[in-house]
Parts: C-alpha cells; structure tokens; sequence
C-alpha cells in the first residue's frame, strides 16, 4: 500500500512538473481538479513557489495500522513530532486491539491528530493565562506540557466519534474547491468574451477608417480630360 500510494503521488506530481516545464496551465489546472488541490495551491505550483502540486495522500485505506502510519508520518515529512506521536501509536496499537480499530478508521488521520493536540494545547496556554490575568495567548508565547498530557490528548482524539462531522468538513472542502474552480473558470471565460468584443470592436473600426475614404473619393465631382473636351 505504501508502495501504490508514493507511486501515485510521485506520478502526479512528475506529470504536473512535465506541464509547469511545457507551460501547460490548463493541463495543470485540470490535474488539479481531478485531485482535488484548491486553487491557491495550484497557483502557488504554476508561480513556481512550490515544488510539488500534491502534498496530501490520494483518497484510499491502508491495510494495516503500520502502513497507515507509515505513509502519514512519511507525507507530514516531520521527523520530530510526528514521527514521535505516530511510534507511540504503532506501540499502542500492538498492545490493545481496541486502539488498533480506532487507528485504522479511514477518517483518522495523524495530521488531524496533531492539529487536535495543538487546539488543546493552546486551550490550555489560554486557560493558564487568563489565570495570570491575561486577555489572550501572547504571540510567541510558549508552554511547558507533559508528554504524559500530550499522550492523553492523542488517545481521545482517536476515541473520539466524529465521523460524521469529518465526512462533513471533508465534503464541505472538496465542494468549496469545486466552487472556486467553477469562479476562477467563469471570470476566465468573461474575460475571453470581453477581450473578443473589443478585438471585434477594433477591427470594425478600422473598417470604417478605411471605407471612409473611399467614400469621400466616391463624392467628389468628376475630373474633365483635355481629351474629353475635344469630343
């Protein structure tokens, strides 16, 4: 499965890479699509300020927990944190079957793993600072937590049902990519059409410039020939 997947996303992005070095933006852009990149993303490809069009891993299951694991921890390409919280669930999950089940369900995933355990630390700066009689969170500010809590935190996310709220958000993403495509594609084609109307309007009025003065040649009195006196 890792195999399948790397080769996916490798191909992707090497056919994608083909277009940006042909300058084919439409061929990108319908890349794109198909996977389901958001505009900004692919933007970001064709202006060159990133070196991939696919970050993400393509829709799909893993057979297995290791696999799972493996491929979120090798497409976060983070070998501290992740790394660190994707080796304690590996080991958790050999030891109890229940957290083996909870692994493997298609809708968790590491990455929202880790972005559940930064709402909860931050929900915990917030309640310490509000403590000290702070309004906020300070930019930079930092917090001491246990690996013992941070543990804690991923084995609920795991627990946790929200399926249906992350099929949800999952489906409201993709619907939002589809409507900025279909914007981005509308303002294209008004553009065309109003660049085609002025181009029409252009060449209309060069016709007029040059019928005019044929007209005017066509208006002016007849020229007498000497020859045509001696008639």
């Amino acid at each position: 499965m890792l195999e399948k997947l790397a080769k996916s996303i490798e191909e992707v992005n090497v056919l994608a890479e083909h277009y940006r070095t042909c300058q084919n933006v439409a061929a990108i852009e319908s890349l794109a699509k198909e996977c389901f990149i958001s505009k900004e993303d692919t933007d970001a490809f064709i202006a060159g300020k990133s070196c991939c069009l696919l970050k993400v891993p393509l829709m799909g299951q893993s057979g297995s927990v290791t696999e799972k694991l493996t491929e979120e921890m090798l497409l976060l390409q983070d070998s501290g944190y992740a790394t660190v919280l994707g080796t304690y669930l590996l080991d958790l999950a050999r030891k109890d079957p229940v957290m083996k089940d909870v692994i493997l369900q298609p809708h968790k995933t590491l990455r929202h793993c880790i972005e559940y355990v930064h709402e909860k630390a931050y929900e915990t700066a917030l309640e310490k600072a509000k403590k000290e009689g702070k309004t906020g969170v300070g930019q930079n500010a930092g917090i001491a937590i246990g690996s013992t809590e941070v543990f804690a935190w991923v084995i609920d996310y795991y627990l946790l049902d929200d399926r249906k709220d992350m099929e949800k958000k999952a489906q409201e993403e993709i619907d939002t990519i589809k409507k900025a495509w279909k914007r981005a594609e509308s303002i294209r084609t008004l553009s065309a059409k109003s660049k085609d109307a002025d181009t029409k309007k252009d060449v209309s009025e060069d016709a007029k410039v040059a019928a005019k003065p044929a007209a005017q040649k066509k208006e002016e009195p007849e020229q007498l020939s000497l020859f045509n006196l001696g008639a």
